[in-house]
């Protein structure tokens, strides 16, 4: 198959399937207009829009599926759907969460109120509206996500986070160490609770001995290497799921600690290993944590496991082939 991936790469994602798919010998291109701090690189052309259009007709005319992310399309206001749907083109929206959360829907779903997404709930219909009527196959990487698409779309897939297990050895933590290095790593400290966390940390100081560093606006490559000196790493306590720190720590090898919404935790795997924290008792979660190194060397052995079986790109891609051949 020839597919584009674009124009947005989220969470390393892009990079992880362009090149999986292309192992599996199909022809693939990713393209990113969207840059950060986080500086993804890895098998994507990070470009701009104006260079991508300077191709787009190239793409029209090689190009089977256009595979787009986060809400975005090549033009303004979707300009480009219409003419790729008229040429016979298959298309696929990967929503990711922001881009689709309505302010009431969350008030309805979920028992934390989040920061206001990229758009208004009246924006996020209309976008959604228009979209679902050239594009019949989303996808979104779990529940909660699903949740705020499924009533647009004629068929949605949830498709897991790809890790690349190959770029990520375990590192266990040791079991003699109790002086253990918390990480709490928050792109989006509203999004993450990072309020929370930093009055449980306040909360249990004096209470045992540990390390703790709140990792912001470094790239994803330096993060990664802290990561792995790690003994616990805080996720997010907010929005009911895990994203892609989640899965990289559990890569690792490392205990994850996370709310998980009840409904949503329902639909993952019986044995995720994530520990479950809410904003009222993450000082008490975290503290048991702390005082206990067999407990977080135990988690973090079953934590990479997890990711082995659901998350490994060979299994992920897998999945999206089968997606890509239902279209």
């Amino acid at each position: 198959m020839k597919i584009a991936h674009a124009p947005t790469e989220i969470a390393g994602q892009m990079g992880i399937l362009t090149k999986q798919l292309r192992k599996k010998g199909h022809k693939v291109a990713g393209f990113n207009g969207f840059h950060t701090f986080l500086n993804y690189k890895n098998d994507i052309l990070n470009t701009d829009a104006f260079e991508i259009l300077k191709d787009f007709q190239f793409l029209i005319d090689n190009v089977e599926i256009f595979h787009f992310y986060n809400t975005n399309t090549f033009l303004t206001d979707f300009a480009d759907i219409p003419l790729l749907k008229a040429k016979g083109k298959k298309l696929i929206m990967h929503h990711w969460g922001s881009d689709v959360r309505k302010h009431e829907l969350v008030k309805k779903l979920n028992p934390y109120p989040l920061p206001p997404t990229y758009y208004s709930d009246e924006e996020i219909d209309r976008q959604l509206s228009f979209l679902s009527q050239f594009i019949d196959v989303a996808i979104v990487q779990d529940y909660e996500a699903y949740q705020y698409v499924k009533d647009y779309y004629k068929k949605v897939y949830i498709l897991p986070l790809a890790c690349n297990l190959e770029d990520i050895e375990p590192a266990y933590p040791s079991v003699t160490n109790n002086d253990p290095l918390i990480i709490h790593a928050p792109t989006n400290r509203a999004f993450k609770g990072s309020e929370y966390v930093e009055k449980a940390i306040e909360k249990i100081k004096g209470k045992s001995t540990f390390s703790f560093r709140l990792l912001e606006k470094v790239s994803h490559e330096q993060a990664m290497q802290t990561y792995m000196k790690s003994d616990i790493i805080i996720d997010q306590l907010l929005c009911g799921s895990y994203g892609m720190l989640s899965v990289e720590a559990m890569a690792m090898g490392k205990p994850v600690i996370a709310y998980i919404r009840e409904d949503v935790r329902n639909h993952f795997p019986v044995d995720l290993p994530i520990v479950q924290a809410t904003p009222e008792n993450i000082d008490k979660v975290l503290l048991e944590l702390v005082q206990n190194p067999s407990l977080r060397n135990q988690i973090g052995m079953a934590s990479r496991q997890y990711v082995e079986k659901y998350h490994s790109v060979e299994k992920v891609v897998m999945e999206l082939i089968k997606v890509y051949e239902a279209l």
